[in-house]
Order: C-alpha cells, then structure tokens, then sequence
C-alpha cells in the first residue's frame, strides 16, 4: 500500500478533492490515504462538492481531446503509408515494427492506438498461412481419399510422397496431438487418393463435400491443436483463397474440376461490380462515421437491392475475396 506524508484533515481532504479533479480514481485515492474508495467519495462530496466532480470531467475530457488530436496528427502524416501496407497483407503489429525501424522518433504506443482505431484494414496472421500449397493440396487429397473411403496405400505413398512434404504434414499433426498411427494413416491415404485419381480420371470432389467431411473427420480424429483450432487439413475458404479458387485447387493438383455452382461467382457479376460494391460501401460507412463490417454491407446492399441497384450479396463478396477482410483491404486507396 502506498502512503502519502503526515498531513492535516484539511490538507489531505483538500488533497483527495485535487487529485479526483485530476482524474486520479477513487479506488487509487483510497489506496494512497489507506482508505476505502467510499469513504473517499463521502469526503470529495462534501469538501469539493460538484466542482470537484466538473473540474474531473473537463480534465478528462482535456486529456481525451489531446489523444484524439495525437491520433490524427499520426494518421496525417503515417496513414496513407499504413494504408499501402495493408493493402499488401501486411498485420498491423508488422506496419508498426516497420515504422519503428525506418522512423525512430515515432512513438509505438502512439501507432498502436492510432492504427487500432483507425478505419484502416489490416491482414490478421491466420495458422492456415503457415502451410505451403503442396500441404493444402494434400488435404483435399485426404478428404477425397475419405470421401471414397479407400484403405491407407502406405506403399505408393512412401514411392511418390516428397518428403519435405510427409514432414511438414507430420509436424502440423503432432502439434494437433495426432498419434504416429494416424499421421502414418493419414499420409497412406493421401496416397491412396493420388493413385485412385491416377487410375480414374473423372474422380473429383466438390468444394462443399470437402468442407463437410473436414467438420466431421478433423473433430472425429481429433485433430484439434492446443490452441483450440483444427489447421490441417485447410478450410475450404483458405484453399480458395491461396489458388484462386476451388476448379483453380483441383487443376493444379491434376485433379477433374467439378460442374457444380458458378465458378466463383462471377457470372452475374464481374470482378469490377465486385470492388465498385466494397467500394461504394467503405464509402457509406466512412461518410455515416462507421465502420465498413461484414453485418453492416449486408444490410446495405440489401438497401441497395430494394433501390433498383444490383449489388452482390455479403457471401458472394466473401467468397470471391476470401474474407471480408480482404475484400476492404483490396479497395483501400
């Protein structure tokens, strides 16, 4: 506990009323006279009165100004550099380090806050990233081999896996607590899958089959990492996301694409109609003082709709970017 010099009635009332003006709490008043925050309310009431109490929300207030102020200043002079890093996936924490480094004078804490509160959208590091194409392909190897409910063919894997990527795949497994018998499982029948499509050409899966079989064998085999998420094998949102789209996935795996939906959503609408709609709505929201969410471009173009403007809907917008995240960062000035 901290304490304060021997000091008379008056002078530490006259204290507590000053610090309270000052925007100090009462809980850290009461600390520092060792007394409890209420009994430090009942003094400030009836030595400072309401005086006391403006005198606190103006200071308050003083100081909130001058952090506003400080944000703005920051953001005119960091904010369109900021800007461009995002727009190039770049994580806010990363924009900072690298304003950090390349001006020293800059205030972290300052930047921090400033890009936090910001309007600016940054990339969120994702676990799915982390992984190469080869292992991402390898997921919808297994989840086709599932589909087909083919037997581990350990042989053929151990002739034609690479083993850079049997390792990587072992190393995300056992990180998700995967047992050597099921990792040894799981890489026998990605190639029990290869080979499969080898002998049947046509053999191919659909990217809502891929994502229910995903849900139901990552819980089933309990492939969950210590952090709570189930990285491997990658969501279908992720797969489309790192080839450009579901057929794009399959193609480059040598894989039979499927006839099933549009292929990613641009028959009605061009990739153009796509960003002109992110677009008029980042405006909507900046001009109306908000932020531009997923929730909020859904009821606007729903709005939009109903005026006679056709607008692609918030689940065609994320399917085509990826996420809604990416879909505000790919129209960022």
């Amino acid at each position: 506990m901290t304490t304060t010099p021997e000091l008379s009635r008056d002078q530490r009332d006259a204290a507590m009323v000053e610090r309270y003006s000052d925007g100090q709490t009462l809980e850290a008043i009461g600390q520092s006279f060792g007394i409890t925050r209420e009994r430090v309310r009942q003094i400030i009431a009836k030595v400072g009165g309401t005086n006391a109490e403006e005198s606190r929300k103006s200071r308050i207030a003083a100081r909130e100004a001058a952090t506003a102020a400080a944000h703005k200043a920051f953001l005119a002079e960091y904010g369109d550099l900021a800007r461009q890093m995002a727009k190039r996936g770049v994580t806010r924490p990363d924009a900072v380090l690298k304003l950090q480094a390349l001006y020293p004078a800059i205030d972290v804490d300052l930047a921090e806050e400033s890009l936090r509160g910001s309007t600016i959208v940054f990339s969120k590091a994702q676990m799915d990233d982390i992984f190469s194409k080869e292992a991402l392909a390898a997921g919808i190897w297994f989840l086709l081999g599932s589909d087909r409910n083919l037997s581990p063919d350990r042989k053929w894997a151990a002739v034609n896996l690479d083993l850079s990527l049997m390792s990587e795949l072992r190393a995300a497994l056992e990180s998700a607590e995967a047992s050597p018998d099921d990792v040894a499982t799981i890489l026998g029948v990605i190639g029990a899958a290869q080979k499969h499509v080898s002998e049947n050409p046509t053999a191919s899966i659909t990217g809502a089959r891929y994502q229910d079989l995903r849900e139901e064998l990552v819980v089933a085999l309990g492939l969950v990492s210590r952090q709570g998420a189930f990285p491997w094998p990658p969501t279908r949102q992720t797969v489309t996301k790192r080839f450009g789209g579901w057929n794009e996935a399959l193609e480059a795996m040598g894989i039979g694409t499927t006839t099933q939906g549009r292929p990613k959503g641009l028959l009605k609408f061009t990739r153009e109609d796509y960003d002109d709609a992110v677009r008029d709505y980042c405006l909507h929201a900046s001009a109306a003082e908000a932020k531009a969410t997923y929730s909020g471009y859904d009821v606007w173009a729903k709005q939009e709709i109903a005026a006679g403007h056709e607008r692609p809907s918030g689940a065609s917008v994320r399917n085509i970017y990826g996420t809604w995240a990416d879909a505000v960062r790919s129209v960022q000035e």
